[in-house]
């Protein structure tokens, strides 16, 4: 690019991909969709570059590329912010390796790797909540319980979490945890917890290769759910939205199943945190970060999510069932030792 300034520019989209600087990559089949564009001189002269990407069901755009000339900076970033609403954001965020594009944007630091501007109401999430990225590919739900109950998590949180709480034996090896685990490990932490599910079935079974692994897991989950019925209040239906969208108004932190395929690709049971909410926007911590689309922590912490993006995700299964854990006063701490506890 060159150094002159110009006052006149054009804008138009960014054709992909572009080897820069700054480069920009296509989006990937499945993968975030990537906004880019282009600002030219009055020579045609190519005078400043943006980008970003937007994970498939967010309502936010990440910033992954900036530069720009001054005379044509804030005509590009104004036109980038408008692609953004038009696509559906309500936020924009940058990683705070980026400055100059934090600072073209008036995004704000949020002390959790990233800066950030609302595009309209404010929607700040609880700072209690921790900010983590699941370690293994099977422990989403100990990760965003984990997150639920403290703002520094470890892997060894996660872990311990892990191992009181699976039921599942996965296709390769180790497999995640099933509602009932998953909210009795909660509840020896939370002042209140609640299981909504919609099934009387065993769950997750499909994660199973072998006759011998399923009968396994239904007999752990059948253990579970006798506990979790003793411990806890055990609801048999879903969650209705307006439940959902009631608790965490009132302070509560809501663990959702989903299937994955929604964000990524890539159909598989997932364990979201809902943390705050504002009108039909939900704040949600995910644990998973698809490092192979290019994401980063930042694409993963308090991100906003429609209401009627979230429904559509809460389900899994063949015939499909639906479960969520409603956490109430969850002021507990992980301890490596919790799963050697009794249940009550």
């Amino acid at each position: 690019m060159t150094a002159r300034a110009e006052t006149a520019v054009t804008i138009a989209p960014l054709e992909l991909p572009f080897a820069g600087p700054p480069a920009v990559a296509a989006a990937r089949p499945g993968g975030a969709a990537v906004l880019a564009l282009a600002a030219s001189d009055t020579a045609g002269r190519l005078a400043g570059v943006v980008a970003g990407r937007q994970r498939r069901s967010a309502a936010l755009v990440r910033l992954t590329a900036w530069q720009a000339q001054a005379g044509c900076a804030a005509a590009l970033a104004a036109a980038f912010e408008e692609a953004a609403r038009a696509a559906g954001a309500v936020a924009l965020r940058a990683g705070d390796d980026m400055p100059e594009a934090i600072a073209a944007f008036a995004l704000t630091p949020t002390g959790r790797g990233y800066a950030q501007r609302w595009l309209g109401a404010a929607l700040d999430g609880d700072p209690g909540i921790g900010a983590f990225v699941q370690t293994t590919g099977f422990t989403c739900g100990p990760a965003a319980l984990a997150m639920a109950l403290q703002p520094e998590v470890t892997r060894g949180d996660e872990i311990a979490l892990w191992r009181e709480a699976t039921t599942v034996i996965g296709l390769t090896g180790p497999g995640g945890c099933d509602p009932y685990g998953l909210a009795l490990a909660a509840a020896r932490r939370a002042g209140s917890v609640t299981l909504y599910i919609d099934t009387e079935e065993p769950v997750l079974l499909d994660r199973a290769d072998t006759a011998e692994k399923r009968d396994l897991m239904r007999f752990v989950q059948a253990e579970f759910k006798a506990a979790a019925q003793q411990a806890i209040t055990v609801v048999p239906r879903a969650l209705t939205p307006q439940e959902m969208q009631a608790a965490v108004a009132g302070g509560a932190r809501v663990l959702l199943l989903v299937d994955q395929c929604h964000t990524h690709d890539h159909a598989a049971p997932h364990w979201l945190l809902l943390h705050a909410v504002a009108g039909d926007v939900f704040l949600v911590n995910d644990p998973w970060c698809e490092t192979e689309d290019g994401e980063i922590p930042a694409d993963c912490d308090c991100l906003p999510l429609r209401a009627a993006s979230l429904q559509a995700m809460a389900r899994y299964g063949e015939p499909p069932y639906r479960a969520a854990i409603v956490l109430q006063q969850p002021t507990g701490k992980v301890e490596g030792a919790e799963y050697l506890r009794p249940y009550r």
